[in-house]
């Protein structure tokens, strides 16, 4: 138990005392630290007035309630404590997002402790990290949701009380979310006329199955059963995963159009995979889309918009059919309709004009 040296310093009383902090080994070391109890004052003029202040700063320490992880910095917990956390229970893919997340964002907040780290510090790191640069508003909200985990997983492991970004509000000011793109038929089908195989048939997989780039990747020809793609496994960069969510992994029709392209396919290909490259591993489709689809596509004026394109194409082409809802869900394989319905249906002005004439035609004369 520690009482501390409580002086005063000017108009100050200060506390100096010592709590254990991890240097940059990763080991424990004592530190010392001074603290400002209170200003001097007609309330204030004695130690034996300011005791009781330094009293309830080291009450926590005394009581072995601040846990040596606690004083760390911020950059320190989460670079060495919550990264390889993540490392170890989350998605390859998603934990190199964390980490490029932790790397912009690291010169914010280098200089707070964990310890004192509250929502008014949550706020300010979003303010000056928004402020660095116009960003767009969706890093800063994974920004947030990265700060929100790892202080979640300080309070599950008794490093902290509460979680600070709780508090906080996204500063204003961003760039605007962009609305995904959602490729038409017409689109698809000026794509299938000028593609080489096998970029044509992986964009009609794409295109009529709405599946993931990644889920693309990982397809074996065991998966193909003629009239169905049991979609059972992603394939990010080398790491051969499991479906993002439970819901990812299940069957998806194929119709005969798509059912007779793989058919075709399957007479030239030697390997596991649907799509492999040389060495028989799953094609790179970021290579296959820089070095073929995209100067063929440019050259042909009919544009690109990445992978997703056809999965938010497939939804809408769906909806515009009057497909119900659910049934978009099930092809793809959401776990809640609403994102579905929020991130994926694009509508048209064509679609919007011809319900408004609907409405024109059911009015009633004035």
């Amino acid at each position: 138990m520690q009482n501390g040296v409580l002086r005063r310093e000017g108009k100050a009383w200060v506390l100096r005392y010592y709590v254990r902090v991890r240097n940059a080994d990763g080991e424990l070391a004592w530190a010392r630290r001074v603290k400002k109890v209170a200003s001097v004052s007609e309330k204030y003029r004695s130690e034996a007035s300011v005791r009781h202040l330094a009293s309830e700063i080291l009450a926590p320490i005394n009581a072995k309630t601040a846990r040596p992880e606690s004083t760390d910095s911020v950059s320190h917990f989460l670079e060495h404590v919550y990264l390889p956390h993540c490392q170890a229970n989350v998605r390859p893919s998603t934990h190199a997002g964390y980490t490029f997340i932790f790397k912009i964002l690291k010169p914010h907040v280098g200089k707070y402790d964990l310890r004192s780290f509250g929502a008014v510090e949550g706020e300010r790191v979003l303010t000056d990290f928004a402020n660095e640069k116009r960003r767009a508003q969706t890093v800063l909200k994974n920004v947030k949701g990265f700060l929100s985990g790892a202080f979640r997983y300080a309070v599950r492991t008794g490093v902290l009380q509460f979680n600070p970004m709780r508090e906080t509000v996204l500063p204003r000011g961003g760039k605007p979310i962009a609305s995904g793109y959602a490729y038409s038929i017409v689109e698809i089908e000026a794509m299938l006329e000028v593609l080489p195989e096998p970029a044509r048939t992986a964009v009609m997989v794409a295109a009529y199955t709405g599946m993931r780039q990644s889920e693309i990747r990982g397809l074996r020809w065991t998966d193909f059963q003629g009239d169905t793609i049991q979609v059972k496994r992603s394939v990010w960069r080398k790491h051969v995963e499991e479906t993002k969510t439970p819901a990812s992994a299940a069957g998806i029709p194929v119709i005969p159009v798509l059912a007779h392209a793989l058919e075709t396919h399957r007479k030239k290909s030697t390997s596991l995979y649907i799509f492999a490259g040389g060495s028989g591993q799953p094609l790179v489709l970021a290579n296959l889309t820089r070095r073929v689809i995209e100067p063929i596509l440019k050259a042909e004026k009919i544009p690109w918009s990445g992978w997703h394109g056809f999965r938010r194409g497939l939804a809408s082409t769906l909806y515009e059919l009057k497909v119900p809802d659910k049934v978009i869900q099930q092809i793809l394989r959401h776990a809640d309709v609403s994102v579905t319905m929020k991130h994926y249906v694009k509508t048209s002005d064509g679609q919007a004009e011809a319900a408004m004439e609907k409405v024109a035609k059911k009015r009633t004369k004035v």
